[in-house]
Formats: structure tokens, C-alpha cells, sequence
């Protein structure tokens, strides 16, 4: 979008306090941003008011004629080859020496004249398009004065990319962004000059069917428009911000989307009878202003005229309602569409305008009135004798009203880390239209229209408004003052990953997920009835398992037809009790011959796993639990005296639902006891400098008992030279066990002598053998 900052002058009272040049940096902080920035008219000098005084056609060369043109002061002679000149014409005359885009103007002959300087077109000024003549000066314009002191040529435009405007539809005028340059400066803006009228005519005959989509239609008309000239001013804003002159009843409603962001659309009176806001029928074909025949739909919503379409709303009029050279009457629209219906429309057509843009961004249903007198104001100033024909008809459906926000003077200075004085927090406010009452502890802002209708809904969004004013670059820079420490959330999803990465990387198991239900078809093959939670909808499997080691079973039988060993995993939910809990699986099936060693396998799994994630220990106590499972090689698994699972064998009968000749064995563990059980803290001792020394014993049972029992006696040996020991290797035969522990001993603060290792040996070789075991020294 292109802003023009002559015009912003017009609304800021002490603009000239402003380097224009230099507050977009401010503007690209605190507003929107700015893309660039361009000096018009500044590379033109030597340009001014002057008369031609006589022009004579050329002898020889038809094209050109000679002309006679006086500033006041001084005549000179000019060639031109402009088809509109003529005697007592008021133009712009570019004198000897004078530059144009850097072009410096000499005196030079021409066809045989001697040509001092030159009579300019708008497109050589740079303030238009036209060459077909050169540009007519109004005939007050004072003779001899510099071009530029009387018409706005020397300008600065700046470019705002139109993204960072989507939330702010009253930046996309002018007066919006004059709003927001006046309180970034602390200057005054000016009230708009507006015509008012009295409603004593009648009312135009308007009609809005989908009051959803069309809040606010607005319509007047207006007789004796005699002058349909565009000012010269006008013009040039026009050409500056990127939007061609046409006449003076198209160029306002351009003009005051440019100024105030509000749209407006003028008809020819004459062919007015009737407006009526609709939907349009479904393939209807509709020709717009660009002689374009487009395709309807029944969802896009239409101006029509005498049960004729007129106008697709918000986005383009029809070819039959454009202004011609000879309208003298017109009819005015300012209306407020849905911003959603209005983007669907132009999508679906292919048709983006400037009115679209606009409207697709939710415009305030208030700044339509206010637009519609502004252009009356400037039609009146063109045409004083104008008749305003009707009454100003305004069929206002979804009133939109001025909403309250509540905010906290305790959140406000939390949020900026500093007490900002009430005096500076109603001054910023009131510099942005915003009315505030200040209570003890709050502060209650009424948030104008034009910014309620997708920009301000909260208390926080105020503070945002108080601090981009206040400055973002005044705040004091401060580190961030917040404390570190956190609580780690969801640690059952973190516990879950590391099991299932333990059983994947070191044991190389492979994650399955099965359904919450038994396979009912299983359950009849093994013979088994489960009586647990059923699903009333599922016919087929309507058991919920609470055994989830039993329920992947389908998947395991399905494996080992091309697998000989089937290795899986799966952390998933059982119901108990009504219950639903979190279980965790590892099962391995594989031959019957290899039965020990898949055991002994499993046995590995669930004592490595909580010997790296808990630093425990695991007891395997005498199993209790469903009948389906071998008792003689199923256990429990303890951990610190509770109960977190069990490691079970199936029974042969059961193991054949997967294959003949198979051996099924698998970990069942309940997540909620797992993480109950807390880590054991390892206690890290300083290395001791001097040197230590290993003892190896073989010990040897000849009532072959269980190696955890040794190993409790071996624990419960203690000296103070004692730093660590370790079973080395084990022997069976048939009427004994040994066992070689090797024990390494050592001292702090000495090395040890050899009294002091024969006296640990005396004391471990008397406690062994009172605990009933023999050992070889």
C-alpha cells in the first residue's frame, strides 16, 4: 500500500515538527512495516506558472506551433507539438536551465525557431500518465510562481507491506495512518471536515436481504453535478499512490478508499430504480466493469437494481452501472459487507480489487457514514449548487457498538516490568481514540469501532497498544530473571521410551500394538472364558483384555509362519477391576529346544532392566496369578519387597495356539508399580592412592543351594579394607557347587601390609565356614 505523506500533513496539526523522512523507522517499530521509500518531484526545478500569449501555426512542419509564452515578467518564444494548445492557456513552462528528471533544459533551435525552454505534460512533470497534451493550469494560478509552491509535486511515498496490516483495518486509509503517526509523535490529529445534511427528502428504496452479510447499507443521490473535473491536487495524489484519474465522481469514491479505507461505489442516477442486497442464483452469468463475463454461485452476494444485477458487493460494479461523460446525477453507495463472504467471492472469481482487499479485512459498519459525508463535503466543494436529492437512506442492520475492556493496573505492570504513571497510560490511550476511566486498581477503555472489529478484544491487546507507543527501544534492557529449575512433566511417556529403546537396542525386541480386546476366536481355540469389561457395539471381540501378554498371541502365531524365533514388545493398556492401567510386554517364542536359554533370556531382560534404570535388585517369588501359565517356572517379580509383575512361561497346551514344538516366555510388568519404585542413590567413593590388592576364594557348597543365598552370605560379610567383590567363575558337578569371588581390598589412607591382608583372611575363612560352606585357599 502506498501512503503519501502530503496527505498525512493535511491531518496532523504541527506536521512540520515531523522529519518524514526518518519517523517510518519509528512507524516500522512499533506499527507495520515499511518496504521503501520514494521522493517524488524532487528532481524538478526551474518549472512555473506562465500564459501563452499567441500561437501561430509552424510554416513548414504542420505538428508543431509556435508559441509566445510570458511568466510575467519576461516572453519567450516556444516550439511545441502539443495538439491542445492555444491562445491564453495557463501551463507549466520549464525555463532555460531548468531540470526534469535530472535533464537539464537549453535554449536550442528547432525546424527553424529558436526554442527557449519547454511546455510540459503531466507524464514530464511526473504527476500522471497523460501525453496526449500539455497540462492546463487553472487561470488563478499567479504567473512567474514556482509550480511547486502551488501544487503538491514534491512528495515522499512510502510503502507499507500489506501483511503486517491484516489485523488493522483502519491502516488501510490514510486518516488510520496519520492516526498512528500523530500519537507515535505526540501531535494533534485533525477532525475530518464532513458535510452534514438534513434528512427531510425521501427515502431511496433499499432493501438487505442477508443481514449476515451485508451489515450496513448506505445510499444518496445527488443532481446538478455540473463540474465532473478532478482536481489538479487530486490528480497527483491519485497518480502517487498508484491509481489513475478517470473523472471526478469515479476519482472520489477512489480517493476516499485511498483516505479513509472505506469503499464506495457510484451509480448513474438514470439508471437507478430500486437496491436490493442478495444472494445470487446458482450459474448465473454477470457482466463487471472490466467487460469480463463471469459465473455465478448462490453464495456470493450481489447489489441489484430493478431485479437486475448490479454490482458484485464489495468487489467489482457491473458493466450497465459505470458513470458516463454526460451523468449530472448520480447515486452514492457506502456499505459494509462480510469480510468472509467478500474473500470467498474474489477467491472463487479470480477477481481481487482494491475494495476487496479492504473489505476482506472487517471494516467498522460506522466509518460508512462518516465516508459517505466526507465525499458529499468534496463533491460540494467542486460543485457548490449541487442538489442532494433524497434523504441520506441508511439501512443499518448489525449495529456495531463501542466495547469495554477492564485492565488491571497490577497486569499492566506486570507485563512491562515497570509502574507506568495513570497520566502516560490515559495519554497514550486517548492519543489512539481510546476513552479510559481510571478506578483505584484498573483501568476501563472503551475500544473504538473501528478497532473492535478484528484488532482489540482483549485486556492484553491493550497492553500491547500502550507499550508499541510507549516504544519498544525506551524499554530498559534487562536480563531475564526467571527461575531454571522445572518439574518434569509426563515422566510416564519418558519412563515408556526408555524401557521400549532398552528392549529395541540391547535385546533387539520389535514394538507390535494390538487392539484393547481379546481376539474372541483365540479364546475359543485355547478354551479359555475370560469374564472382564465387554463393548456393548462389538459384536465379534467384546472382551477387554486384562491380560495383555495372553492378547498378542494372534500376533505371535502369525510371525512364526516364516520366523523360527518371534521376539516382541508392546506398552500397552489392560482393564483390572474396572480399571484401565498401563502394562508393559516383552514376550519371546521360539522352539522347544532352546527352552532353557530363552528363559534364561527373559530372566536377564527384567534383572538387567532394573538393575540400569532403578540400580535394585529383582526377587522372583512363587507365581500367583492366571491358571494358564506354568506355576513351576512363572514367578513374581519384587522389587524392594513390592510386587511390579510377573515373568511367566504358558503352559504346552496353550503354547500350541502358536506352532508345534513351541515355547513361549515373556515379561508382564505394571507400569504404576514400576514407577513407583524409586531409584536407589549410588553413593561414589574418592579413589584411594594407594595401591590395592585382589583376593581370590573358591568357595564350595555341597548342599547346592541357590546362588542368591551365597550371595546374601557374601553381602553380609563385612571389613573396613573391603572395597568391592565379584563371582568370577562358578563350577557343578554332581555332588558340589564352587564358586571363585574374588575380593578386592585396599586402605585410604596406607598401603596394606601383610599382617593386615592375613588377618581379613583368618576372619572371611572363619565366617564362611560357620555359615556352613568349605573353602579353598
Amino acid at each position: 500500500m502506498l501512503i503519501s505523506c502530503n496527505k498525512l500533513k493535511q491531518f496532523i496539526k504541527n506536521s512540520e515538527n515531523i522529519n518524514w523522512e526518518t519517523i517510518w523507522n519509528t512507524f516500522t517499530i512499533r506499527t507495520a512495516e515499511v518496504e521503501a521509500i520514494e521522493k517524488k518531484g524532487y528532481d524538478l526545478s526551474g518549472v512555473v506558472v506562465a500564459k501563452i500569449i499567441s500561437c501561430e501555426n509552424h510554416p513548414t512542419k504542420e505538428q508543431y506551433h509556435v508559441l509566445r509564452v510570458t511568466d510575467g515578467t519576461e516572453e519567450c518564444d516556444v516550439l511545441c507539438g502539443a495538439p491542445n494548445v492555444r491562445t491564453g492557456m495557463t501551463v507549466a513552462w520549464i525555463k532555460v536551465g531548468g531540470t526534469i528528471k535530472d535533464f537539464t533544459i537549453s535554449e536550442k533551435k528547432i525546424a527553424g525557431v529558436l526554442s527557449q525552454g519547454m511546455l510540459c505534460a503531466v507524464d514530464e512533470l511526473g504527476i500522471g500518465t497523460d501525453h496526449a497534451g500539455i497540462l492546463e493550469l487553472p487561470d488563478g494560478f499567479p504567473l512567474g510562481t514556482d509550480i511547486k509552491k502551488l501544487l503538491p509535486i514534491e512528495d515522499i511515498i512510502v510503502e507499507i507491506d500489506n501483511k503486517s496490516l491484516t489485523n488493522r483495518p483502519d491502516l488501510w486509509g490514510h486518516y488510520g495512518i496519520a492516526r498512528e503517526i500523530a500519537a507515535i509523535t505526540g501531535e494533534e490529529l485533525l477532525p475530518l471536515q464532513l458535510l452534514e445534511i438534513e434528512n427531510n427528502k425521501s427515502d431511496l428504496d433499499i432493501k438487505i436481504n442477508n443481514n449476515d452479510l451485508c451489515m450496513r447499507y448506505i445510499g444518496v443521490t445527488v443532481d446538478e453535478i455540473k463540474n465532473n473535473k478532478t482536481p489538479i491536487d487530486m490528480q497527483i495524489f491519485l497518480h502517487y499512490t498508484g491509481m489513475r484519474s478517470i473523472s471526478l465522481l469515479v476519482d472520489l469514491t477512489n480517493y476516499m478508499m485511498l483516505e479513509l479505507g472505506q469503499p464506495m461505489h457510484a451509480f448513474d442516477k438514470r439508471v437507478v430504480k430500486n437496491i436490493e442486497v442478495g444472494l445470487a442464483n446458482n450459474k448465473d452469468k454477470f457482466t463487471t466493469l472490466d467487460q469480463e463475463e463471469r459465473t455465478l454461485s448462490d453464495e456470493m452476494l450481489m447489489i441489484k437494481n430493478g431485479n437486475e444485477y448490479f454490482a458484485i458487493a464489495g468487489v467489482m460494479g457491473g458493466l450497465d452501472s459505470e458513470i458516463l461523460d454526460d451523468t449530472t446525477s448520480v447515486f452514492f453507495e457506502s456499505a459494509t459487507f462480510d469480510a468472509g463472504s467478500v474473500r470467498k467471492t474474489a477467491t472463487k472469481l479470480g477477481l481481487r480489487t482494491e475494495a476487496s482487499a479492504r473489505y476482506e479485512k472487517s471494516l467498522d459498519p460506522n466509518l460508512a457514514m462518516i465516508s459517505m459525508k466526507r465525499i458529499l463535503y468534496f463533491l460540494k466543494k467542486e460543485n457548490p449548487n449541487m442538489i442532494i436529492s433524497s434523504n441520506l437512506t441508511d439501512v443499518y442492520a448489525n449495529v456495531l457498538s463501542e466495547k469495554e475492556i477492564v485492565l488491571s493496573k497490577e497486569l499492566l505492570t506486570i507485563y512491562l516490568s515497570f509502574e507506568m504513571d495513570s497520566d502516560q497510560v490515559k495519554k497514550i490511550l486517548n492519543s489512539l481514540d481510546f476513552k479510559v476511566v481510571e478506578n483505584n486498581d484498573s483501568y476501563v477503555v472503551t475500544i473504538p469501532t473501528y478497532r473492535a472489529t478484528k484488532d482489540i478484544s482483549l485486556d492484553c491487546d491493550i497492553i500491547e497498544e500502550i507499550a508499541r507507543i510507549y516504544g519498544y527501544e525506551n524499554f530498559e534492557k534487562k536480563p531475564l530473571v526467571m527461575d531454571l529449575s522445572f518439574e518434569e512433566y509426563e515422566t510416564i511417556w519418558n519412563e515408556e521410551y526408555k524401557i521400549k529403546h532398552y528392549l529395541a537396542t540391547k535385546f533387539n525386541y520389535n514394538e507390535v500394538h494390538s487392539y484393547l480386546w481379546f481376539e474372541q476366536a483365540m479364546l475359543n481355540k485355547l478354551e479359555l472364558v475370560k469374564e472382564n469389561v465387554s463393548l456393548a457395539e462389538n459384536k465379534e471381540n467384546r472382551i477387554l483384555r486384562d491380560d495383555l501378554f495372553l492378547s498378542l498371541l494372534p500376533i505371535v502365531k502369525k510371525n512364526l509362519k516364516s520366523l523360527e524365533r518371534v521376539n516382541i514388545m508392546e506398552i500397552g493398556s489392560v482393564v483390572l477391576d474396572g480399571i484401565d492401567k498401563r502394562h508393559i510386554v516383552a514376550m519371546l517364542a521360539s522352539d522347544i529346544e532352546v527352552a532353557e536359554s530363552s528363559y534364561y533370556e527373559m530372566k536377564e531382560i527384567i534383572i538387567n532392566l532394573i538393575q540400569t534404570y532403578k540400580k535394585a535388585k529383582v526377587e522372583l517369588r512363587d507365581y500367583n496369578g492366571f491358571n494358564y501359565y506354568d506355576e513351576s517356572y512363572s514367578k513374581d517379580i519384587f522389587v524392594k519387597n513390592q510386587k511390579i509383575g510377573s515373568l511367566v512361561v504358558l503352559k504346552p497346551k496353550y503354547a500350541s495356539y502358536v506352532g508345534k514344538k513351541k515355547f513361549v516366555v515373556g515379561l508382564e510388568i505394571d507400569l504404576t508399580s514400576y514407577l513407583s519404585i524409586s531409584k536407589e542413590r549410588i553413593n561414589l567413593l574418592d579413589a584411594s592412592k594407594y595401591q590395592t590388592v585382589e583376593l581370590d576364594y573358591t568357595l564350595i557348597d555341597y548342599n547346592r543351594q541357590k546362588y542368591e543365598i551365597i550371595e546374601s552370605i557374601l553381602g553380609s560379610f563385612e571389613h573396613e579394607i573391603i572395597n568391592s567383590y565379584k563371582l568370577i567363575d562358578n563350577y557343578k558337578s554332581e555332588d558340589m557347587d564352587k564358586y571363585t569371588i574374588r575380593y578386592i581390598v585396599g586402605s585410604k589412607d596406607h598401603t596394606l601390609d601383610g599382617k593386615e591382608l592375613n588377618e581379613f583372611k583368618q576372619k572371611f575363612i572363619s565366617y564362611i565356614k560357620e555359615k556352613g560352606l568349605d573353602i579353598l585357599v
